[in-house]
């Protein structure tokens, strides 16, 4: 169970929630434009990239998270290419960084867990310790590793422009570029 601390002197020595400043850059939607490919069973294709941030539920100081959808169409025929969608469990260590937790789930049933880092403009997470569960009914070759960066540019608030990048893996393939967006946070 939980303690009511209300004493000024004792609430003075307990740990403060560190800031995000990520996530004021993050929360919002993002579109812009990509290029995907994924050699040699996927040939190069041009999409247009919609990303939406927002603080889930729970969400409060000891409740660090966030939820994304992401949508890809492609690029002149608008016809839906992917989508996902998941949470971000940020752990601050010190101002601006920390570890993150990224769980993302598709229509085809892949799910993903992945770990890594975050900084004040950026995160890069990857799949690990088997963090990659399929549905049986998943077609071949099967996704082995994903790993993800974000950088945000400038860094300022309001930020202008988010580079995504998604490299993967499969049982035919070693781990390579999938997708690039080049995105704008819309107001």
């Amino acid at each position: 169970g939980g303690f009511i601390v209300d004493d000024p002197l004792l609430l003075q020595a307990l740990p403060r929630q560190l800031p995000l400043q990520l996530m004021a850059y993050l929360e919002g939607t993002w579109i812009g434009h990509g290029v995907g490919e994924y050699p040699p069973h996927v040939p190069r294709f041009q999409y247009i990239h919609e990303l939406t941030i927002e603080k889930a539920v729970p969400h409060g100081p000891r409740e660090l998270v966030w939820s994304f959808r992401s949508v890809c169409r492609h690029r002149e025929t608008q016809e839906g290419l992917q989508s996902e969608q998941g949470f971000l469990r940020f752990h601050p260590m010190y101002i601006n960084q920390g570890r993150v937790e990224l769980v993302c789930t598709q229509p085809s049933g892949l799910t993903e867990v992945s770990e890594g880092t975050y900084t004040e403009d950026s995160f890069d997470v990857s799949s690990r310790y088997d963090g990659l569960t399929r549905p049986g009914s998943a077609s071949r070759p099967y996704v082995t590793a994903v790993r993800r960066w974000l950088e945000i540019r400038p860094q300022t608030v309001p930020a202008t422009t988010m580079e995504y990048r998604v490299e993967m893996a499969t049982e035919r393939t070693p781990m390579q570029q999938h997708l690039l967006s080049r995105l704008q946070k819309q107001a």
